[in-house]
């Protein structure tokens, strides 16, 4: 009862604040080039000079330079970010050293529905959200959480799909095979229906399939899941008037996939995969006189069911299964308040339901049985709300301050205040002085609180409890940056700190069973801290009108409560990028880049260092307005390391026509 009426007093609360937004008014923006612009960092559009935040931007035309078809291999230039693979499977994200949960990723603003746990949050999207639909992906690194919230701790990632333009059918396909094994690798097939102004209505409709193939190791196990991912994605604007529009959105994922491990006495296992995502948001935006405004409802479900075979005879030896829910509501308001203030205040509920058999809360638990096999599954729930306000104050024509705080609520623990000072001092026409001091936090999921788990992972059963008195993760962070551009130069050079308490951790005991083998019993602790500071430098030339050359380079201090070097990260790391555009309307397009890491930390335990660079190509030619082809090569040098899942070189090719 007194959880029902908490609810109800936390939704009237959110109704009334969205409500009064948007009663108030709005202010219209003249047109920008959206290549120059950043809404994600402080959800306005601002001109990315402006913003203090350490941001980047990787435009369509970054995309097809590149010839990306997922998010991991779109971040591969990006400064301060780490992409790497682990060995259970899905992609792991570091930015500026956080770990991969602490990087909130959204699609057009919205969260997904996905993983939660401290091994798994994000692990699969970076594989799963596929280019062909994307206009352009914005990254903020350092913490948002005094607009987003947990989860921001280490930045955001947020896709800006394209938007609908003139009706067109687009067809792509592009075919990815590993040198000398040409039966190896990746196709993919995209498909995308842009309706143009039909009356009032204007939809994207957009579908693309992933077929990957298995990549074995000598040992007959595969190094990643392969399989099957399709996407299907209908995005659609009804245009009440010029300024107030209705935007509907439908996002369904599908997987069927493997993977083959070893268990124990070399015994091969084969494990399937079937996901299934759904998501749907309703949402009304729009400008009037001062300022402009958007309120939005979501709904996701994400399942998943996990089971393992004998490869041998076909035996059942385990399985899992889990639904996940998310639904909600939020809304915010931008106001004009004066030539030199600009508002923005705003409103989240949301609630999480978790229902499956890695769960141990004992409500509400129900029996499932595949085979001869039955477990015991039960459910979870937690409710969040939150309310936030940002000014940004034109001080003069030289200074620009943005102070913003939030307030998280929920049923599960007690409320956080997220506060965050950015400034912006134009030292003269050429170069601005950034700074930034703010709080960031991320509540403990589901998974961390109620997870019951017990598994074989190789030759060893893992057993993995949750712990509901976890308190959330918090961190202080400081940066200061300067850059600028002169003539054919320009540059950045930002230093940042990011202090991590309550850090959730693991507390692993290893035993051997008789009759059984070796066991892992781990449980999740608040027990750990990080201390991460880095310098970023980011440096280019354009060399002519054709040529450009890029260089980024990070240098990160990562450590642990005692002092060890945190698992994952590199203590150096950059890319060298030789930009080339021919600037004609049927030209060509082409990027040789190096990606190096030095020292990074791959095993804490065992000591293990490793020190590699990359070269890699990729050409682009645009050969009428309705066709157009990539060729590539990742990893030319055909550099093996399987610990790293670097896999030798991969040749990369597609073609997209337009009808």
């Amino acid at each position: 009862m007194q959880k029902s009426i908490r609810n109800k007093k936390e939704f009237t609360l959110l109704s009334i604040s969205i409500l009064a937004a948007l009663t108030m008014p709005v202010y219209a923006e003249d047109a920008i080039d959206t290549r120059d612009v950043m809404i994600t960092a402080t959800r306005t559009v601002q001109e990315v000079k402006e913003t203090p935040s350490a941001v980047e931007i990787i435009t369509r035309e970054d995309l097809d330079k590149l010839g990306a078809h997922t998010l991991g291999e779109a971040l591969r230039m990006a400064t301060s970010i780490n992409v790497s693979a682990p060995a259970m499977a899905g992609s792991s994200i570091t930015v500026r050293g956080m770990s991969t949960r602490h990087t909130l990723i959204m699609i057009d603003g919205k969260r997904l529905v996905s993983e939660g746990s401290y091994a798994t949050a994000n692990s699969y999207e970076l594989e799963r959200i596929n280019m062909e639909n994307v206009e352009r992906i914005e990254i903020v690194r350092g913490p948002v959480s005094s607009l987003y919230g947990s989860d921001a701790l280490g930045g955001v990632i947020n896709i800006i799909t394209r938007k609908p333009e003139k009706q067109e059918l687009t067809v792509s396909l592009s075919p990815q095979r590993y040198f000398g094994d040409t039966g190896t690798g990746i196709d993919n097939y995209s498909l995308r229906y842009d309706t143009g102004k039909d009356n009032k209505w204007s939809w994207i409709v957009s579908a693309d399939r992933a077929k990957i193939d298995p990549y074995e190791n000598s040992d007959h196990t595969t190094k990643s899941q392969f399989g099957t991912r399709e996407n299907l994605n209908m995005d659609g604007t009804y245009d009440f008037t010029a300024n107030t529009h209705l935007d509907v959105s439908i996002n369904l994922l599908r997987e069927d996939l493997d993977g083959r491990t070893t268990q124990s006495a070399g015994v091969l296992r084969n494990d399937t995969y079937t996901n299934s995502r759904d998501q749907y948001s309703l949402g009304l935006r729009g400008k009037v006189k001062n300022g402009d405004y958007q309120i939005r409802t979501f709904y996701g479900e994400h399942d998943k069911d996990n089971k393992s075979y004998l490869l041998s005879t076909g035996a059942l030896t385990d399985f899992d299964v889990s639904n996940r829910k998310t639904y909600g509501l939020e809304g915010h308001v931008s106001t004009q308040l004066s030539d030199r203030h600009l508002l923005t205040t705003g409103s989240e509920f949301r609630t999480e339901q978790y229902r499956g058999t890695r769960i141990g809360t004992g409500n509400k638990v129900y029996d499932i049985t595949y085979g001869s096999i039955t477990k015991q599954g039960s459910e979870a729930e937690i409710d969040y709300s939150a309310m936030y306000v940002q000014d940004e104050w034109l001080v003069n024509d030289r200074l620009l301050i943005i102070p913003s705080v939030r307030y998280d609520d929920s049923d599960k623990f007690s409320g956080n205040v997220s506060p965050k000072l950015g400034m912006t001092y134009k030292m003269n026409e050429n170069y601005r002085l950034k700074a930034n001091i703010g709080k960031g936090f991320k509540a403990p999921s589901l998974d961390d609180m109620y997870m019951e788990m017990t598994k074989t992972m190789g030759s060893m059963v893992v057993h993995v409890t949750g712990n509901p008195d976890l308190k959330p993760e918090k961190s202080n962070s400081y940066e200061l940056g300067i850059e600028g551009e002169k003539g054919k130069n320009f540059g950045k050079l930002t230093y940042f700190v990011n202090d991590v308490k309550d850090l959730i951790t693991t507390d692993t005991t290893v035993t051997f069973v008789p009759g059984v083998g070796m066991r892992a019993d781990s449980t999740y602790l608040n027990e750990d801290k990080a201390d991460i500071d880095g310098i970023e430098f980011e440096i280019g030339r354009r060399l002519s009108d054709k040529f450009t050359v890029k260089m980024n380079y990070t240098y990160l201090d990562a450590t642990g409560k005692t002092g060890q070097r945190l698992e994952g990260r590199a203590k150096q790391q950059g890319t060298f990028q030789l930009h080339y555009d021919n600037i004609r309307q049927n030209g060509i397009s082409a990027v040789l880049w190096n990606e190096w890491k030095k020292d990074y930390l791959y095993s804490s335990s065992s000591h293990i260092n490793k020190t590699y660079a990359l070269w890699n190509v990729s050409v682009n030619k645009k050969w009428s307005d309705t066709f157009s082809s990539y060729i590539g090569v990742d990893n030319i040098f055909g550099k093996k390391d399987t610990e790293l899942n670097l896999l030798g070189a991969m040749f990369r090719a597609g073609v997209t026509f337009k009808i």
